[in-house]
């Protein structure tokens, strides 16, 4: 029996999640159920994006992943099944299935016209992500809920950038830690600074961090730290540090915020 995920906005409303699980478990009995996160950002598609990147490689061939974030299909926005690298996708065509994998999908569908299991015009995750989960789920193939399409041209997005000597990314997430995640990769660093020293500018001079560590505890407890997450992304974190602890996150005591610049100068 295929695995179901469920990642959304919903926050603290999350007896929706409730009403999705239940009706999942009705319509497939027996069915796995898992709660990826429902603490994406309002309407963010790039917060989900990264949250699913995160997890999929972590799922078996098979998995069929709801994504429950500004889910109100329009014309530029239209209901799609993706399936990527054999795992599905359901959602609108909001630009999160290119940055997933940062690839073209397998195959698309268009399910805009599929028949609603309920006249829920506000809450599409229930009239027409679950039966389709559903129906994936029991074996169905995608062609019966919809004909063969294509995603919409991916939305520009801030990237990173290295001019004169500096290399220019963006903070993408912020997670409960406190530890905020940039848009820059490894790949992205081993291209422009091989072997040069650099300095990544914080908002006081006291706090630049001048190398990537391995782990947090490579420096003292309370003192801020640039590495590498299991994405490959560049992460800015405090040892030991998280909100509401003695030693606060990254974003209160470095006072860095969602969609920050973040600017790494490299030497000569």
């Amino acid at each position: 029996m295929p695995i179901i995920t469920l990642t959304s906005d919903y926050g603290p409303e999350r007896y929706y999640a409730g009403i999705l699980r239940g009706a999942l478990i009705a319509a497939v009995p027996g069915v796995d159920v898992v709660d990826l996160s429902h603490d994406v950002r309002k309407f963010n598609s790039v917060d989900a994006a990264l949250i699913l990147r995160s997890s999929v490689a972590h799922f078996p061939k098979g998995t069929i992943h709801i994504v429950a974030v500004q889910s109100e299909a329009t014309t530029e926005r239209p209901h799609r099944i993706v399936r990527i690298e054999e795992q599905y996708f359901i959602g609108a065509d909001t630009g999160v299935f290119h940055l997933i994998f940062g690839k073209s999908p397998d195959a698309v569908f268009d399910v805009s016209s599929m028949m609603a299991d309920f006249d829920y015009p506000t809450f599409p995750e229930r009239a027409i992500f679950v039966p389709a989960a559903a129906h994936l789920a029991r074996g169905g193939i995608p062609e019966l809920l919809g004909r063969p399409a294509s995603l919409s041209v991916p939305k520009s997005i801030l990237q990173p950038a290295f001019e004169n000597r500096v290399l220019t990314g963006h903070v993408i997430n912020i997670d409960g830690f406190g530890n905020c995640i940039t848009d820059i990769e490894r790949k992205h660093f081993r291209e422009v600074g091989p072997e040069r020293e650099f300095v990544i500018v914080m908002r006081s001079s006291r706090s630049d961090i001048r190398k990537i560590s391995h782990n947090y505890s490579d420096v003292h407890i309370g003192e801020p730290v640039a590495l590498f997450n299991h994405l490959g992304f560049l992460e800015i974190a405090i040892n030991h540090g998280a909100p509401g602890t003695a030693n606060g996150g990254a974003t209160g005591l470095l006072g860095i915020k969602i969609d920050d610049v973040l600017r790494i100068e490299f030497s000569d």
